[in-house]
Parts: structure tokens; sequence; C-alpha cells
């Protein structure tokens, strides 16, 4: 049976955007607290959580993991270490020639409001996507099911036509439980890797903006 994808779902932290290099080192020195920063990254992570389904708010939380470590630093200096994120190009570059060419391209992604809202304006996705589905606004976050209910319920196309792309298995499972197209990618795999995904998938390598081999 040949597949007949009308939209993507995509994935942000590893699938778009990553973490600028050596981000975890200078924590610290940033945020003026002693001590591992894997340990004070787990500890935010942790205070993430609830925000994640817009049960609490992010900044009362965050303020609390740095009393705990006794960082000097400001909440809005926090937030903009938080906030740090870097853009790959290239995968940027493939959700426009989609775009172009008539395959509909969402942001599927699970984030607290405040990142969410930077991810949004700053980093440009209400442009670059049709539509973003941020977890915090959703009320319900990967890998439940009715994360990817919703987002069928609202872009009215059925999960058959649909494709989504994690770097997480336990959301691939939960999207093809659910009936999605489901396939695993992260950035280090490189947009090669990815041409070739959405080729899988029956997209065109023009229509991903990768041009065809002429061997």
């Amino acid at each position: 049976m040949t597949l007949h994808i009308e939209a993507v779902l995509f994935d942000a932290d590893g699938v778009i955007q990553r973490r600028p290099p050596a981000w975890k080192g200078a924590l610290g020195e940033v945020l003026g607290f002693s001590g591992d920063p894997s340990n004070f990254i787990k500890d935010v992570y942790t205070a993430e959580i609830p925000a994640l389904e817009g049960h609490t708010h992010f900044a009362e939380a965050l303020a609390k993991v740095l009393s705990r470590w006794n960082c000097p630093a400001s909440i809005d200096d926090a937030l903009r270490e938080w906030t740090a994120l870097e853009v790959d190009p290239n995968i940027t570059a493939t959700v426009r020639a989609l775009r172009q060419n008539g395959v509909a391209c969402y942001l599927a992604s699970n984030q607290e409001l405040v990142r969410a809202r930077y991810m949004s304006k700053v980093l440009g996705y209400r442009d670059l996507f049709e539509r973003e589905f941020y977890s915090c606004e959703l009320g319900v976050m990967k890998p439940n099911g009715a994360y990817f209910r919703t987002i069928l319920r609202e872009i009215k196309i059925p999960a058959a036509h649909v494709l989504f792309l994690d770097d997480h298995q336990v959301n691939i499972d939960s999207a093809r439980e659910v009936g999605i197209h489901a396939a695993l990618f992260h950035l280090e795999m490189g947009t090669e890797k990815l041409h070739h995904i959405l080729e899988e998938f029956g997209i065109r390598a023009e229509w991903c903006g990768r041009r065809q081999s002429t061997t």
C-alpha cells in the first residue's frame, strides 16, 4: 500500500534544537552554585514536570531550585540560561521545503510555558510551523496517547496520513498506538538521514529540499 503523508509532526528538543556546546559546564559559573551541574539540572527538570502539563508556573518552581542551591543569580538570569537553545538550520530548511510542497508541518513538543513562548516568538516557530502543540497548553504530555489524539482532532487529518518524528522511542511507540506513523530521529543522525526517513514514508526527495541522485 502506498503511503500518503499529509502532515509531519516534529518534536523540538533533539530533533530541531539543541543546547549550546558546553552549556552544562558553564551553568555553575553563570548561576553561581557549586557542585555537579548534572545534579542541578536534574533538580530543575524535576521541578519542571508539573509545569509541562500547565499545572504550575515554572518560574516559581525554578526560583525554589535556585534558593535550594544558594544561587545568587536572579530568576531572569536563570530563565535566560534555561532558554539557551540552538536551532538547526538544515532541519528548519527541510520544514520550509515540505510546506512549500504542500506537506503540513506542526511542532509537537513537551514544554512548560516560559520555554514554549520563547520558542514560538524568539526562535520563530510560530512562523516556521503551521501550528505549535505544546504540552503545557494542551494539558497533557507525551507519551500519553491523549496528547496525539488531541492533535489529530485539531489538525483534522486522519492518523494514517500523519508522520511523527521524535528522539525518544517511548513517544514513537505511543504515536503508533493511536495509528500515527512514527520514526525515531535525533540531530546526531544528520539531515541526510532525516531526508531518507521522509522518503521511506513516501515524501519525495525534492519535497524535503533534497535533490535526487543522478547515478
